[in-house]
């Protein structure tokens, strides 16, 4: 067991939450009984290390999976409760490798509803879009340019194991992100508040694309000029947008509401 906070892998864990550790390491840390157990559920080869607390995890079948995992570590509550984020840790937490792939290895769906995130800052909103995405169907997300890394615990902690669910990948720009949906015909969506059209009178032929932009920004006038579509979500009080990974479901929904009729 370990016991000391000096120890290398305590080391590691705690350099990790940098983002250049992380990316430099292609590394993350997911703290929590659903997130490590969703990764070692359905994403096996993303573990690196689970490390885990004997006085602080509760569940004996919980206790009795991760104690006989090959991958697994014993830790001290006193060690734990020094790395960990949470006020009331439950015990359990994980090295996860990257679950972000290069574009060119993305599988395309021809009836698929893909999701590119253009320069997002926020991961809690990078982890919400991805709980969207899974519980809406969606096929998959790109993360386009300089965005927010996905291994950042609060994009993590957000994503509540979708993570390990939701296919995602990375373009290094958006004109990469272009060529490729070009390359497989699809349809691509974007919102604006200058559209023409609502999101409820558009239609959304398949397999389609649906980008967003960047929190405060949006996207740039290229990018919506490149678009095959552009629709408008209706602001009826004092506020002129929604909160992007709200604005990103209602539209998830949408397009999955339309294929139904």
């Amino acid at each position: 067991m370990i016991s000391s906070h000096r120890n290398p892998l305590i080391k590691q864990i705690k350099r990790l939450k940098q983002k250049k550790y992380r990316i430099r390491e292609k590394l993350g840390v997911i703290e929590g009984l659903r997130g490590v157990l969703t990764a070692v559920e359905t994403r096996p080869d993303l573990i690196d290390t689970i490390l885990y607390a004997p006085d602080l995890l509760k569940s004996e079948t919980i206790y009795e999976k991760i104690s006989r995992h090959p991958q697994a570590q014993a830790i001290s509550r006193d060690v734990f409760q020094g790395i960990s984020d949470r006020d009331n840790p439950t015990g359990l937490c994980a090295i996860i490798k990257s679950p972000v792939r290069p574009l060119a290895d993305f599988p395309v769906n021809p009836n698929g509803i893909y999701t590119a995130l253009h320069e997002i800052s926020d991961p809690g909103n990078l982890g919400t879009i991805l709980r969207s995405i899974d519980a809406s169907g969606g096929a998959g997300l790109i993360l386009v340019g300089k965005t927010t890394d996905m291994t950042h615990p609060a994009a993590l902690k957000a994503s509540m194991g979708t993570a390990f669910t939701v296919p995602i990948a990375t373009a290094d720009s958006l004109n990469d992100l272009f060529v490729w949906s070009d390359h497989y015909k699809l349809n691509t969506i974007a919102t604006t508040a200058n559209a023409d059209s609502n999101f409820w009178q558009a239609d959304y032929p398949l397999p389609a694309l649906l980008l967003m932009g960047n929190e405060q920004r949006g996207l740039p006038p290229d990018a919506l000029q490149a678009t095959q579509q552009t629709v408008t979500i209706p602001m009826h009080g004092q506020a002129t947008s929604l909160n992007l990974a709200i604005a990103t479901s209602i539209l998830l929904y949408e397009i999955v509401r339309h294929q139904n009729h």
